[in-house]
């Protein structure tokens, strides 16, 4: 009798929480965005009949109860210990990786966003052919830190996917390939932050000196090196649940000369203006990286007291983010468009602003999955 009592008990309190976690699921707001993940969260889908036939309905549902629903990011964490301990070595497709380091695996392009953006590309270059146009794609650490993976995982191959890639648009646009330079400076300076997904400010100067030659620019100002948090923890971290990385430093670069100084930014949808390529306060945020400009931003724009004219429209993502401080010793003015965010008329932008420069700035990842440049562009 007791045990029929005991399981009739625990069938209900069961069935209770199961009742509770529905409730609280239905009536607390939706969250936009994830700050341990460094994205935005699934909505719920507005209904049609074709979304319904075809299919994207339920996956848009799916995608919504699994980004909302109540202690998720504590039921990720558990679930990681759980497999880390039975010995699994990713988690969220982060790899657990040697010397503290935490990789995101290599994403496979989806072939009908590159081919769509490809052929936008070219139809841009098209219209603007009187401007210059680079393209740096960044490599992710899984790509130049392969040999820290852990053993026997075979990651997808980006080289392949970037040499595709440059072969489709080089004939129109100048290649800033930094992979080569990456793999001879690895063993003497830290590229990618052990825990985040982006590259390091040594890696963002790196990268800076190799454009620099390519886009024929005289980068002459001499820079201060200073850590400003040894405690970051990247959004690696939370995306993974891994929680026993080594925490990383963020350095920043500073100088005195007058053309780093006394550059003036502002930016068109706050209406802001500051004097400050870095937000300190933003080092006791959650996403410390921030630190680099802020927030992504749709637009901003960068003028500079440098006596050439030359003018660069930065087309990114948010590597570019601790890469834009070193441009500003190069030109006269810098617009800043991150496509996920802007939803005006670029070539407007390109008119009105007497654009001279065009350089686009991704890492892989990003780039090989992302329809939001391929839209802006051909507009």
């Amino acid at each position: 009798m007791k045990n029929k009592i005991f399981a009739i008990f625990t069938g209900l309190a069961f069935g209770a929480v199961l009742l509770i976690v529905l409730i609280l699921n239905l009536v607390l707001p939706n969250k936009t965005f994830s700050t341990e993940e460094n994205r935005m969260l699934a909505s719920f889908p507005v209904f049609s009949l074709n979304n319904y036939l075809d299919g994207r309905f339920e996956s848009k549902i799916d995608s919504y109860a699994n980004d909302q629903f109540l202690f998720r990011n504590g039921f990720i964490k558990m679930k990681t210990s759980a497999d880390l301990t039975l010995g699994k070595v990713d988690s969220n497709k982060v790899y657990n990786c040697h010397d503290d380091y935490l990789m995101e695996e290599i994403t496979e392009p989806k072939q009908e966003v590159i081919d769509k953006t490809t052929k936008s590309m070219e139809e841009f270059y098209k219209k603007h052919r009187n401007l210059k146009m680079y393209f740096l794609l960044a490599p992710n650490a899984a790509n130049i830190l392969k040999d820290k993976l852990p053993a026997f995982v075979q990651t997808n191959d980006q080289n392949q996917y970037m040499d595709d890639f440059f072969g489709k648009i080089e004939k129109n646009y100048k290649i800033v390939d930094v992979r080569d330079t990456f793999n001879k400076a690895k063993d003497k300076k830290q590229l990618y932050y052990r825990t985040d997904h982006h590259w390091t400010s040594d890696g963002a100067y790196i990268a800076y000196k190799k454009a620099a030659k390519v886009m024929g620019l005289d980068s002459k100002i001499k820079y201060k090196e200073y850590v400003v948090k040894n405690d970051f923890k990247g959004t690696l971290t939370s995306k993974s649940g891994i929680v026993n990385g080594k925490d990383d430093a963020i350095k920043i670069f500073l100088s005195d000369d007058k053309q780093y100084k006394n550059s003036v930014m502002f930016y068109s949808d706050t209406k802001k203006k500051t004097t400050k390529f870095y937000r300190l306060k933003n080092l006791d945020q959650k996403d410390a990286y921030t630190v680099f400009g802020g927030s992504n931003s749709p637009m901003y724009t960068i003028k500079t007291p440098v006596k050439s004219k030359k003018k660069l429209l930065l087309i990114k993502d948010s590597y570019a983010n601790s890469f834009i401080p070193f441009l500003s010793q190069d030109f006269r003015k810098i617009v800043v468009v991150d496509p996920r965010y802007f939803y005006d008329s670029i070539d407007d932008i390109i008119k009105s602003e007497e654009i001279t420069d065009i350089l686009f700035l991704y890492n892989g990842n990003t780039f090989f999955q992302d329809d939001s440049l391929e839209m802006m562009i051909s507009n």
